[in-house]
């Protein structure tokens, strides 16, 4: 039933990840004992304090994805090595110009992220507690605010089926209906403009 294993806190006020790495060491070995997988997603970069440690202390644990990675752009050869292992960003922007981490959506570093060829995706943050519901506000400012056109949003997409947690079978039977629904919408766009 558990597919994988997050942590949540406010980074700058918080223990940090390191502070548990024992019990997610013990809780990794124990899962290989019993021959279960045992992922991490960590948030981290969720900052503007260039002293935060978190995020090298994410990939250094082996994260899958990173909850927001704001704090990325501080950090090239990090890019570089998040990239190479392929760990998935996810990017939630309205949190993040909610709670002030972004005055202006257009500077958002994601942006600059995506088009440096590191996987982002655009996901909620905490939607019951910021009064929404899905990822469609979400989408909403990226589109207006960062330029994209339509290979950047079909990309976004994919990501988000790519870089799930969902098993591969499954993966290949969304991608299959991503891919019909895209060239459905593709065909009334054009159709109609």
């Amino acid at each position: 039933m558990v597919i994988g294993f997050d942590m949540v806190q406010e980074e700058d006020f918080s223990e940090p990840i390191s502070s548990f790495m024992p019990e997610l060491y013990a809780a990794r070995k124990r899962a290989e004992k019993e021959n279960v997988k045992f992922e991490l997603y960590l948030h981290a970069g969720e900052s503007n304090c260039r002293k935060n440690k978190e995020l090298y202390d994410a990939v250094l644990l082996g994260t899958k994805r990173i909850g927001h990675g704001f704090h990325l752009a501080y950090h090239p050869k990090l890019m570089e090595s998040v990239k190479s292992k392929g760990i998935c960003i996810e990017c939630c922007p309205v949190s993040n110009f909610v709670l002030g981490y972004i005055l202006d959506m257009r500077n958002h570093p994601a942006r600059g992220f995506l088009h440096q060829g590191l996987p982002v995706s655009i996901n909620p943050d905490d939607p019951g507690f910021m009064g929404y519901e899905g990822v469609t506000l979400d989408y909403l400012y990226v589109f207006l605010s960062w330029d994209l056109d339509i290979a950047d949003l079909k990309k976004l997409c994919l990501n988000s089926l790519t870089y799930s947690s969902i098993s591969d079978e499954e993966k290949q039977t969304l991608l299959k209906f991503f891919d019909y629904k895209w060239q459905r919408f593709l065909d009334h766009v054009i159709s109609k403009y």
